[in-house]
């Protein structure tokens, strides 16, 4: 396993459950673990909402059609 080492600083009641909680010689996997996780749910999260946008581009398009002469005279009414 190639690693780095990196610091980061935490609020003191974290750090300090964080070192009653996870054993020492466990904290880096611990961290990893947590860290790969989160970065996973927001890579899908961003996969997700793509594909969202994608599907819904039509039906889209179709509401800003129609809606296109309210919105221009909305814009004709402004000072």
């Amino acid at each position: 396993m190639n690693a780095q080492r990196i610091n980061i600083i935490l609020p003191a009641d974290l750090a300090r459950d964080f070192r009653r909680i996870v054993p020492n010689g466990k904290r880096s996997k611990y961290i990893a673990q947590i860290i790969e996780e989160e970065l996973r749910k927001k890579r899908s999260l961003k996969k997700d909402l793509i594909k969202s946008l994608k599907a819904n581009r039509k039906f889209d398009e179709q509401v800003m059609k129609e809606w296109e002469y309210v919105d221009a005279e909305a814009f004709k009414k402004l000072p």
